[in-house]
């Protein structure tokens, strides 16, 4: 009751100033495009969701910068390349950084780190998904991305390949997107503390899995727990807080759903503090793709989950005007350097 209290009947307030740092763009339905989406993306379903469609759905908000992530191209460099085109073309007014996609435990990891850097000044990091949980199909964390190869990148063989690509990053200045399942997160925290001069984000919260109040969920939170737990030990690793829906299926309507996931992102705030937390849109196209990635069926808007952010900083997070600074901007901006 208290948290309904807290919550219930608050004013729409949006964040004064907001860095988005996650979003996508990509058109899958363009055959051979310049994004490299026609493959892959396409077999998934994915509709298109150009820069133009972003710069609609954000325009309540005061988006001031963002970064774009890669959004599972076939060809990580040819994406970076067009995202840096729609930038000089103005299409993408916002867009300050790019997140290219770099298979890191591909024997040619080092040769698509250079082309990847040399397609845009803005490349400021990589991001290859390597969310493993089982074999692709079962009811488990394993992403879709992971079905290309089938490979658990932190625990299993490919372990030493991976961080040998990883560890290449550190040469051309670049951060990792980190996104992997819950259960590989101690794994992720053991490379990280070996490599402590590579920049790192955890997307997504740690993506605790479908989380619905149930006896179930306990031993799920203290696996993710014991894992954000040893990263936020480590001082270059900070958090997204994004795609929450994927978390809790449904918080955006119901409350006692909605109370779950603040818990989660107090406790995110507690181990790594405002300085090493961003909240971030993971905008494209819908609701349920963008808060859920389709766990539910919800359809809040980008200013809607703008609204929610801001309500619990006021509210049960308790977050003064400078951690508020933090959390919808200044976190992002100094890690990304934008």
């Amino acid at each position: 009751m208290q948290f309904i209290r807290q919550c219930f009947g608050m004013s729409k307030k949006v964040p004064q100033r907001i860095v988005d740092p996650h979003h996508h763009f990509y058109t899958p339905s363009v055959e051979a495009g310049p994004g490299g989406h026609s493959g892959f993306l396409r077999k998934l379903g994915a509709p298109d969701y150009p820069p133009e469609d972003y710069v609609k759905d954000k325009a309540a908000l005061n988006i001031v910068k963002s970064v774009h992530v890669e959004a599972l191209p076939d060809d990580g460099v040819a994406e970076a390349a067009w995202v840096a085109s729609l930038i000089k073309e103005g299409r993408a007014p916002t867009v300050k950084a790019i997140v290219g996609k770099v298979d890191l435990a591909a024997p040619d990891a080092a040769q698509k780190l250079e082309a990847l850097v040399k397609t845009s000044d803005l490349v400021r990091g990589v991001r290859y998904i390597i969310d493993y949980d089982g074999p692709f199909g079962e009811d488990n964390g394993t992403h879709p991305e992971v079905s290309r190869h089938g490979k658990d990148y932190l625990r299993g063989p490919e372990a030493s390949d991976f961080e040998r690509g990883f560890a290449l990053l550190k040469k051309h200045g670049l951060s990792y997107d980190l996104q992997c399942a819950p259960a590989q997160l101690p794994a992720a925290a053991a490379l990280l503390a070996r490599h402590p001069d590579i920049p790192v984000v955890l997307d997504h919260a740690g993506k605790v899995r479908k989380l619905d109040g149930s006896e179930g969920d306990a031993a799920k939170i203290e696996a993710w727990r014991v894992g954000v737990t040893a990263l936020a030990k480590l001082p270059h690793v900070r958090v997204k807080l994004s795609m929450l829906g994927f978390l809790v299926p449904g918080w955006t309507d119901d409350a006692a759903k909605e109370e779950i996931v603040v818990g989660l992102v107090k406790e995110l705030l507690g181990l790594f503090g405002p300085s090493r937390c961003m909240f971030a849109s993971n905008w494209h196209g819908s609701g349920a793709s963008s808060n859920a990635d389709y766990c539910d069926e919800c359809q809040p808007t980008m200013t809607e989950l703008y609204e929610r952010f801001q309500g619990w900083c006021d509210g049960p997070l308790g977050l003064d005007a400078e951690a508020q600074a933090l959390v919808f901007a200044g976190t992002a901006e100094a890690f990304y350097r934008i």
